[in-house]
């Protein structure tokens, strides 16, 4: 008997976080273990992709074109805010660009758990990455 393909649709996650200040193993560690945690489900899609080892554009504008692109062409925003010291600049533009656009926004983590802006463009914030994976699954796929 012949398999049918399966082309049930997925929803598309954009992983968001701060890259400046935060060494690429740990900004990527955190992007992998989510990835593997949601693509079962859901399209994952993050910053670093094709980036890993090295950056690859030839301009940072390349980086906020396929940035906002991807965010755009998402369904869920999935914000990482575990770095206390890290530049949250690019991160809460992109905050602010999910939220204008209408998106879901998902934090995890408190380390600007009381920055106005953040707080007030994001829907709902979890402690643990896990903890937001978990309710992601639970709201869009159980």
């Amino acid at each position: 008997m012949k398999k049918e393909k399966d082309f049930t649709y997925k929803k598309t996650i954009f992983l968001s976080g701060p890259m400046r200040g935060v060494p690429r193993e740990e900004a990527l560690a955190w992007r992998k273990k989510a990835e593997k945690l949601l693509s079962k489900n859901f399209k994952v899609l993050h910053a670093y992709r094709g980036r890993e080892k090295k950056e690859t554009f030839p301009d940072p504008k390349g980086a906020v074109i396929r940035d906002k692109n991807d965010i755009f062409i998402s369904d869920i925003i999935l914000v990482n805010d575990t770095f206390p010291n890290a530049s949250m600049i690019g991160t809460s533009m992109e905050v602010f660009y999910a939220h204008s656009l209408d998106k879901i926004v998902i934090l995890f983590g408190e380390a600007h758990k009381n920055d106005y802006w953040l707080n007030y463009h994001s829907h709902l914030r979890f402690k643990t990455l896990i903890e937001a994976c978990r309710f992601i699954k639970k709201m869009f796929v159980e």
